[in-house]
């Protein structure tokens, strides 16, 4: 990465922070999804970037992958933990990071000990240790503090137009990634997943699909399916997209078609992921580019 990628790389990085920071503080009781969500996208793009995924608000035991769909009229309930996941991008260079709110003060700790976990996870992105030292920090900062970590979701390797670029960073230290050795230029988005102690610990997917991401390119004879992957293709290559901007594009919902060509394997869909046990999941992310003196936080928190 040159002198200039790099500059490019810190400034979007900063612009994604303030932006995350500036919706995380509107999030309360009765404010509806749909409308944070589309703020949020819609800041991203008035700053000259592009959409690495669309922005995911997960609410109490949903980890991960909720987007709201076209007429969504879903509310940020009066208490409860939510999760913010935004992902923006300049040329496939891309950051990623999360934050999480509780509106219930007995969430709060968990909130702070993802965050703390991420803390010390970032700590050891140094050139030459091995991800095992990440992935057991991410562990130890949370089974110490008396949770859980959520086993089967992880933290993962960015690269040009790929989101996750193959190397994961575990919660809990298992997995092909242990042995990785961490490399100068490395990117990665690291994001702990806590629940509470008498969870299962792992999240299933469950309802209907609301992102998807093409697989390959493929050919259907139903009209509404090939546009479909003509707007893909030109638009979002192989990040993720949703339906919500289709729908800009169509007029209509598709979702159905989306679906179709999921099951013909040309998208891959993305369901909401919930936690098994029904338990409260709080999550913290940010994206670090590995240098030689060390980690390089590029979506760090903004006061």
């Amino acid at each position: 990465m040159d002198d200039e990628q790099l500059e490019h790389y810190l400034k979007l990085g900063e612009e994604h922070s303030y932006i995350l920071e500036q919706v995380r503080r509107k999030i309360g009781p009765g404010t509806s999804v749909l409308d944070l969500v589309e703020e949020s996208e819609r800041l991203v793009r008035e700053r000259g970037y592009s959409l690495a995924f669309p922005t995911n608000l997960s609410i109490n035991e949903v980890a991960a992958h909720y987007t709201p769909f076209p007429g969504d009229d879903l509310k940020i309930p009066e208490a409860g933990l939510i999760k913010l996941d935004m992902g923006s991008h300049r040329e496939g260079m891309i950051v990623d990071a999360a934050r999480s709110v509780a509106l219930d003060e007995k969430y709060e700790e968990m909130v702070q000990v993802a965050r703390e976990a991420l803390d010390r996870a970032v700590e050891r992105m140094v050139p030459g240790n091995k991800m095992r030292e990440v992935s057991e920090a991410i562990y130890d900062t949370i089974v110490s503090a008396g949770y859980k970590p959520i086993r089967n979701l992880t933290g993962h390797q960015v690269d040009t137009y790929i989101l996750h670029a193959g190397v994961e960073v575990p919660n809990v230290p298992t997995g092909r990634s242990m042995s990785y050795r961490i490399k100068e230029g490395d990117v990665f988005a690291i994001e702990p997943f806590v629940t509470l102690p008498e969870a299962k610990g792992y999240v299933v997917p469950m309802g209907e699909p609301l992102i998807f991401s093409l697989r390959k390119k493929g050919r259907t004879r139903d009209e509404m399916e090939r546009r479909i992957l003509k707007i893909v293709e030109k638009s979002y290559k192989r990040l993720p997209f949703c339906e919500r901007w289709l729908f800009r594009e169509i007029g209509h919902r598709v979702n159905h078609a989306l679906s179709r060509l999921a099951d013909k394997g040309i998208l891959i869909s993305y369901p909401p992921l919930v936690e098994v046990s029904g338990m409260m999941v709080a999550q913290y992310e940010d994206t670090v580019l590995v240098t030689s003196d060390g980690p390089l936080r590029l979506t760090g928190e903004r006061s």
